[in-house]
């Protein structure tokens, strides 16, 4: 038999003769299986480009030697917490974050703009020092967005009123123009980039008519060119990728580095630690062009396999989002999926010169601190979600019951999941002109891109039970 068909085979059976995609905690082993995967992968680059830096002959201090080592560990250390405290959270407590985490995510923003608060670095202003840390309030306000995002949606849907364009834009649109501009402030277009993301998986997501989903895009793609051309170096960053050896040494080289890395690898690699790309060859090779080095070292098979399993991340998150019953988790969990592998696709997309460079790292493998603990948290959400989907809800119930949860959820104190009950529509009254009683009903709910429309509730006179008889 085959390889891929053995692996369709080992997913759609087990040992008690059902399919694994059948099982009730399927959504949560795919998300975990898939993140464990790139962690590993982000670990391992760290681990070699540390050994580059112990080659280096102007090192002479242990501590500096290991650094990078000990830097990925510490937020690790500090992403496992994250990660334990969201998988905790319910989908209620997530909807209740969506408002504060907006209101901090302006605060911060807005604070890391003011000269002696923000740090500059080359030219921008994009951190805060926390103690012993620097963080990135950008990462943040991605979180706070799509909280924001998905329940002011959700809210609307709910209502029954996405069916107009200004109920559908406002005040989606402007909340996102008016934090992706404090970004573009930095200026950071590349988190701005994760924005447009974020935006376009609640719209996709929600079910918006493709009219004015090609109308957003067209304006978003008006003011990013627009972003780019008053700044001459961002100009010369998407214009120099069509022809990067034209300009080898200046405008194309991240460009041109990165390919001959990837050249260099063939199909095998050259073996984990090996590459020589790194040696001040590949910019930011622990982070932003990770995969350059993923590519030489481990080769062709390296690269697919990450790919692979970004590509299982994105069947799970969707998988998750498919089979919920709130609106705010199809919403989250959707656009999370499309802004994370859509991070994956632009950061990968200019490693192999086939996207402008825009220095954004890719989730789970690149170094970097904030992002890796905002990656932790939303891998925590997903999980969450996907433990209360319905099958998982009954089986966990079910083994609460006869006290056979397992230990890891024991020792964690992971609490059991509670079902989901769908909020109630507010009626709307509709007079009855045959009968001159008023009459009321519920709006059929809008239909998504990722679950069925939810029917409408058939007329009743108000004050009978719907038989005709009086309360």
């Amino acid at each position: 038999m085959p390889l891929a068909g053995r692996l369709r085979a080992l997913l759609r059976s087990s040992s008690d003769g059902t399919r694994f995609l059948d099982r009730p905690f399927a959504s949560v082993q795919l998300l975990l299986f898939a993140a464990g995967g790139m962690l590993c992968f982000g670990i391992l680059m760290a681990i070699s480009t540390t050994i580059a830096a112990s080659n280096d002959t102007n090192t002479t201090s242990t501590a500096s030697i290991w650094s990078q080592v000990l830097h990925e560990a510490e937020f690790v250390g500090l992403g496992l917490p994250v990660f334990w405290f969201a998988v905790r959270l319910s989908p209620r407590a997530f909807r209740m974050l969506a408002y504060p985490a907006l209101a901090l995510s302006v605060v911060v923003l807005v604070a890391v703009l003011i000269p002696r608060i923000g740090v500059q670095v080359a030219g921008a202003r994009r951190w805060i020092d926390v103690g012993p840390f620097q963080l990135q309030p950008s990462e943040f306000a991605k979180l706070g967005m799509l909280l924001w995002g998905a329940d002011l949606l959700a809210r609307k849907q709910q209502l029954g009123t996405l069916d107009r364009a200004r109920h559908l834009f406002l005040p989606l649109l402007p909340g996102f123009l008016l934090v992706a501009g404090l970004v573009a402030e930095e200026p950071d277009l590349g988190t701005t980039c994760c924005f447009v993301l974020i935006l376009l998986g609640l719209l996709w997501t929600v079910g918006t008519p493709a009219r004015y989903f090609a109308g957003t895009l067209a304006v978003i793609a008006a003011g990013i060119l627009g972003l780019a051309v008053v700044t001459p170096g961002r100009w010369q960053r998407i214009t120099g990728f069509l022809h990067p050896f034209n300009d080898a040494k200046n405008t194309g080289f991240h460009t041109v580095e990165g390919l001959y890395a990837l050249a260099n690898g063939g199909i095998f690699g050259v073996g984990l630690g090996q590459g020589t790309s790194k040696y001040g060859w590949v910019p930011n090779a622990n982070s932003d062009y990770v995969f350059a080095i993923i590519g030489e070292e481990l080769g062709l098979l390296g690269c697919v396999a990450v790919l692979a399993l970004f590509g299982l991340f994105a069947y799970a998150g969707m998988r998750v989002a498919r089979r919920s019953a709130d609106p705010f988790v199809r919403l989250v969990a959707g656009a999370a999926t499309v802004w994370l592998c859509g991070q994956a696709v632009i950061n990968i997309g200019y490693v192999t010169g086939l996207l402008p460079v825009t220095g954004i790292p890719l989730p789970f493998i690149s170094a970097g601190g904030t992002s890796l603990l905002i990656t932790f948290f939303v891998l925590g959400m997903l999980v969450s979600f996907a433990r209360h989907e319905a099958p998982a809800v009954a089986v966990a119930r079910k083994a609460q019951r006869r006290g056979r949860r397992s230990k890891i959820e024991r020792v964690l104190r992971i609490p059991v999941p509670k079902a989901y009950v769908p909020p109630r529509r507010p009626a709307r009254r509709v007079a009855d002109p045959s009968s001159g009683v008023a009459a009321s009903r519920r709006p059929p709910g809008r239909p998504t891109r990722l679950g069925a429309p939810v029917p409408a509730t058939p007329l009743r006179p108000t004050g009978t039970d719907g038989r005709g008889r009086g309360r």
